[in-house]
């Protein structure tokens, strides 16, 4: 009698690198980087989204590709601090989701779900912030949005030859819905994901009914005004929306993102763009989306939090980076024409070093 079926041995597989990376990171934070429980469990579950997001590149490369995100400079500064409780927009979060699931098994309407899901979230929201901006809940959304985005595209946009597209699943839908109306709430940076999730939904060929679009117009529309009076009023008198021209602004961002995995990581990242685009057209373009928005917003804004606001080109790059060793894993396992794809993993295993040298420094600092 065997132990697991075929079903749950499939799902092990999926999801044992992001559930390792995450608890290793958990553990990472906890003991290294002294952060408080609840901080350190919010980070973890970032990394567990986007290794989950990863884990199509590869068993070993997703794994050393979230633990390469949890340990670089930017993900990193999150840690420490004193020992809090909760904040209560992540318990409004969890709330509002258990309304979700809850709505939709019983009402047998998962448009009605998420909608009374929402309006929980911002019942409670406005009753006890009015507004607010979570760090910690804006890298959760991000995580998760991305992994959606990812994990969308490549079933309904499969590689060529490899297996039929198939239908974006309601999770898909509705999830995407639900964590960017969380998102452009909390903060409206969020709205900055608007065009790569549209793209993606068009690129999936969705079947959304009239109310689905309505909402998501809605959203974007209060999300820009939020943009505007958060971000740009502020510090309007400071701030030039044609800045992103000048090169010193370009050398600064690139400085940021050199710092967080070196030039060698930024050569990863574009080979990995560059194989995305030509295998995966569809989500090298809607990751390429999401990376540029965010980039002109960390070329014209200068105010608080910016590197932290900017942990998104982090996370993308991670993934680029990530494709781009299963990609030249795949072409030596296949220049040795192995079959079993044991060169694969083997190629993959390097990618270690890169977090094993973050975690150095960290240590050495």
């Amino acid at each position: 009698m065997e132990r697991f079926s075929a079903a749950q041995r499939d799902l092990l597989r999926q999801w044992s690198p992001a559930f390792f990376a995450a608890g290793l990171s958990w553990l990472l934070l906890l003991y290294v980087g002294a952060t408080p429980v609840a901080r350190a469990s919010g980070l973890a579950l970032a990394i567990l989204g986007v290794t989950a997001s990863m884990r199509p590149m590869g068993f070993v490369a997703s794994t050393a590709g979230g633990l390469t995100l949890a340990l670089c400079p930017l993900f990193w500064s999150q840690t420490g601090g004193s020992e809090s409780q909760p904040p209560t927009i992540v318990i409004a979060v969890i709330v509002a989701l258990a309304v979700m699931l809850l709505a939709s098994m019983l009402l047998r309407r998962r448009d009605l779900g998420i909608g009374f899901g929402v309006t929980v979230f911002l019942l409670i929201f406005w009753s006890q912030f009015g507004s607010t901006q979570s760090l910690r809940l804006t890298g959760l959304v991000t995580a998760w949005l991305l992994y959606l985005l990812v994990d969308m595209i490549l079933l309904t946009n499969p590689r060529p030859g490899i297996k039929p597209a198939s239908e974006p699943k309601p999770v898909h839908i509705l999830g995407l819905l639900f964590l960017f109306v969380i998102g452009v709430v909390n903060d409206p940076l969020a709205t900055l994901f608007a065009p790569a999730i549209v793209l993606a939904l068009f690129l999936s060929h969705a079947k959304l009914s009239a109310w689905y679009w309505l909402t998501v117009v809605l959203i974007v529309c209060g999300g820009l005004f939020l943009l505007i009076r958060t971000y740009l009023l502020p510090q309007a008198a400071d701030m030039n929306l044609l800045a992103w021209r000048e090169a010193s602004r370009w050398i600064e961002l690139g400085e940021l993102i050199i710092a967080q995995f070196s030039v060698i990581g930024i050569a990863l990242g574009v080979i990995g763009l560059a194989r995305l685009s030509r295998w995966y057209p569809p989500l090298g373009v809607v990751t390429m989306i999401a990376y540029a928005a965010y980039v002109f917003f960390g070329l014209v804004y200068v105010g608080l939090h910016r590197e932290i606001l900017l942990l998104p080109l982090t996370i993308i790059q991670v993934i680029w980076m990530t494709y781009a060793v299963n990609t030249f894993g795949q072409w030596v396992n296949k220049s040795l024409e192995n079959d079993s794809g044991l060169w694969i993993h083997i190629i993959s295993a390097f990618y270690f070093i890169v977090p094993a040298l973050l975690l150095v420094n960290i240590i050495n600092l």
